[in-house]
């Protein structure tokens, strides 16, 4: 070979060979492995968006629920999640002493109707009904609460369940059923009242509103 002979004539260049990387440029096709882990990790993290969104989504409509069931009295001035979920505990262990007082109360109103049957009391069922006052309790029923009122048959100390009913009505609440008996000379009076938002309303204040308006009021 002429050693002074170019071995690359003018307007010719060696073809390189296919795949390999040029100047400037990137081999073909050898990209693709990289691109399609791109579009699995953004779909992942889209996916794992909408998730995310989705439980925020449904916790914020159960803490709604949930403080929409709680009395005034527990949330008032409060605003904070934790502090919607701490009322929430004390107004269930509120309730459940309530409900345990009550019962109390029931059993011994039950058993203060039972002893007029005992013959060893020194008082007559007539003489029991005529010095013991009215009484009147408010518990919570499947549909509402009832309201247990207890006194004398006859005479200024009586308490009809018009006078109730209209007590009740006063108040806005719906009677569904009321039952009236007599034991012993004395009037027994079972009211059920139909509530949809039982949660908000504060029982221990009913009971207590009933007792003022019918039983300490001067007109009784």
């Amino acid at each position: 070979m002429d050693p002074y002979k170019n071995p690359n004539p003018k307007g010719y260049q060696r073809q390189r060979p296919f795949g390999s990387a040029g100047e400037g440029g990137s081999s073909g096709g050898s990209d693709m492995p990289h691109d399609i882990d791109d579009n699995n990790k953004k779909k992942k993290k889209l996916l794992h968006r909408d998730i995310e969104r989705q439980r925020r989504q449904e916790m914020a409509t159960l803490y709604a629920s949930l403080r929409s069931h709680l009395p005034l009295q527990y949330i008032k001035g409060k605003r904070a999640v934790a502090d919607h979920v701490n009322a929430a505990v004390d107004f269930i262990k509120d309730t459940e002493t309530r409900v345990k007082e009550l019962s109390a109360r029931r059993d011994e109103l039950s058993r203060e109707t039972c002893q007029t049957s005992d013959p060893d009391l020194a008082r007559t069922g007539s003489e029991l009904g005529k010095s013991d006052p009215a009484s009147l309790i408010v518990q919570p029923c499947v549909n509402g609460f009832e309201v247990a009122v207890s006194s004398n048959s006859s005479g200024p100390d009586s308490l009809p369940l018009s006078r109730v009913l209209e007590a009740l009505q006063e108040l806005g609440l719906e009677v569904i059923n009321s039952l009236t008996t007599r034991v012993n000379e004395r009037l027994m009076h079972t009211i059920q009242v139909e509530v949809n938002t039982f949660g908000c309303l504060d029982l221990a204040w009913l009971q207590q509103k009933l007792v003022e308006e019918l039983i300490l009021s001067p007109g009784y």
